[in-house]
């Protein structure tokens, strides 16, 4: 009954986990959704909640099968009576579990614990929607579409990752309550245990109103609108963290789809491919390190009329420049482009810079330096030379004289050696172009500022064109999160701290994706970005940014992330 199982809306967290199950009752082709954490974090109790919520067609409850943990091949997809039929002549066919499902839900408990050729099975019939079915001389189709959920706890074992990637969706179950989560959980635990009919009646009307609520998100689902700029983003970045095959961001986009339609919207928003990102790839980066669940994502109890209106809907014409939150860890060998000179770098590195301006024109303020001023020090033989001629005594202040030797230009130059930067195949020909101007022929400092592995280095300082080259050439690899807010605020505090003289330069390379951080919103964190860009083009005109040519698809965003400051931007084959 099903008085038995603790209400769905009765529990508390795990809103990533809820939000995955829903998303499937709304599209039940959606492909399937495997819990992960360690024992008594509630998966189960989760999972057998759930079947109070899902409905079939005929508005009737969904059936709802578990697959035990020794169930055989023929238990599972069916079989013949073959006593019955040899003793009797009587043709008598048991159903499988699969066929049992058609319609509802299969839980798989311990999936990672079931044999590798049932999980395979299983994982066919449920992209597929059917089975074919060969026993004792039987041969039929089976119709059995249903949603696949299973269970696993990653310390008993794991599957086979080309048998986990055929999961949809992923979600790592972490127990981390705060103290009052603590308490609210054994004291509903408490009252359901001492009387669970009781108990279920309480949740009735919130089960009855989250039914309606999918039922209303299910008929809406498919006039929800993919723009094609959102299609391209979202291949686009599973191409950059070099994902196998196309499941990934099928499932982005149908689990964004569903997302929108939960929201009672028609457009999909940024939160929504945020959101379908985590789903999507925690399963697939297993080994590496997981995001964590962003807190509340949404009360289940609240109708779509009581969304806030905060959010802010995607722009079909502005597209997201953020890359997923975990990117894998394996490196990138760079290859080195054999191109010629990259004519409109060449322009701009050959122009004469643009002077600074004034101190207190410039947006946080920074040092306008006097070349005559630059880097002075006390003469202190001149300068008591001087001051001997004057009648100077011990004890009284000297006429100090300053040296002032001349302080050479600086080119401050960042380089982008995230994986995403390497997969594109961007840094190699970026390092090939800077190589190509002719470095040793200019009269200037370098500044390398270097973004891998997740770590900002300043890998130069105030060396020469020989010191650059040389980090060009031991640059063999990209790997690790493309932090370019932090790279972008180091070098703001930088140039700020040294000053800036007219025919300084700054050369900005990147592919202009980026990682958000775990607790912003993309939206503003592309706010930020744009200040940090334009704060950096006052301080320094002569600025550039080298990415990715139109036909690799990045310069669609690279616009919108430095409009309006004043970046000459570069691209590069």
């Amino acid at each position: 009954m099903n008085s038995l199982f603790f209400p769905f809306t009765a529990i508390v967290g795990m809103d990533l986990a809820r939000h995955s199950l829903i998303y499937h009752a709304i599209d039940q082709g959606l492909g399937g959704t495997v819990l992960m954490g360690h024992r008594g974090c509630a998966k189960s109790t989760m999972v057998r909640a759930f079947k109070d919520i899902l409905v079939s067609g005929n508005s009737a409850q969904a059936p709802f099968v578990e697959v035990p943990l020794g169930a055989s091949e023929e238990r599972l997809l069916g079989s013949v009576d073959a006593t019955l039929l040899v003793e009797q002549g009587k043709w008598r066919e048991h159903k499988g579990l699969l066929e049992q499902a058609h319609g509802g839900v299969l839980y798989v408990d311990e999936v990672n614990l079931l044999p590798d050729h049932l999980v395979d099975q299983t994982l066919d019939a449920a992209a597929s929607g059917q089975y074919r079915l060969e026993r004792e001389g039987l041969s039929r189709q089976v119709e059995a579409r249903f949603i696949l959920v299973g269970t696993m706890n990653p310390e008993e074992g794991d599957l086979r990752p080309q048998l986990l990637d055929r999961f949809t969706h992923g979600v790592i179950i972490r127990d981390n309550y705060s103290a009052e989560e603590r308490r609210e959980i054994v004291r509903a635990r408490m009252a359901f245990e001492d009387d669970p009919v009781a108990f279920h009646k309480e949740h009735e009307a919130g089960l009855s109103a989250l039914k309606e609520r999918i039922q209303n998100a299910r008929n809406r689902v498919k006039t929800v609108k993919i723009s094609e700029e959102q299609r391209i983003t979202v291949s686009e970045h599973a191409a950059s963290i070099g994902l196998e095959g196309v499941r990934a961001e099928l499932g982005v986009l149908r689990t964004a789809r569903c997302a929108a339609a939960w929201r009672g919207d028609e457009v999909i928003r940024e939160q929504d491919l945020e959101e379908a990102w985590m789903l999507c790839l925690a399963h697939r980066h297993v080994a590496d390190s997981i995001p964590d669940p962003p807190p509340n994502l949404q009360d289940f109890k609240k109708p779509s009329s009581e969304i806030p209106d905060k959010e802010k809907l995607i722009s079909s014409s502005r597209m997201t420049a953020s890359a997923p939150r975990e990117t894998r860890r394996d490196s990138i060998q760079l290859e080195r482009s054999g191109n010629e000179l990259n004519d409109s770098l060449s322009n701009w590195w050959n122009q004469p810079a643009l002077p600074p301006k004034r101190a207190e024109k410039i947006f946080g303020s920074s040092r306008v330096l006097d070349r005559s001023f630059t880097g002075s020090r006390v003469d202190w033989p001149a300068s008591l030379a001087a001051s001997k001629k004057r009648g100077w005594k011990p004890g009284n202040p000297l006429l100090l004289l300053h040296r002032k030797p001349e302080r050479r230009h600086i080119v401050w130059l960042f380089l982008d050696a995230s994986r995403s930067a390497g997969a594109l195949k961007f840094l190699g020909a970026a390092l090939h172009a800077l190589q190509s101007l002719g470095l040793r022929q200019a009269a200037r400092r370098f500044q390398i500022l270097l973004l891998q592995d997740g770590k900002l280095e300043w890998v130069v300082k105030r060396g020469t064109a020989r010191a650059a080259n040389q980090c060009f050439e031991e640059l063999r690899e990209a790997v690790g999160k493309s932090r370019l807010h932090q790279a972008l605020r180091k070098l703001n505090q930088a140039v700020q701290k040294s000053g800036v003289l007219s025919g300084d330069r700054l050369m900005f390379c990147s592919d202009g994706l980026f990682t958000p951080e775990l607790d912003g919103s993309l939206i503003d964190e592309k706010k930020k970005f744009r200040v940090l860009l334009r704060r950096l083009s006052e301080r320094i005109p002569a600025s550039a940014w080298l990415h990715p040519s139109p036909k690799r698809g990045m310069q669609r965003w690279i616009p919108e992330l430095a409009d309006s400051s004043g970046i000459t931007l570069i691209g590069l084959e």
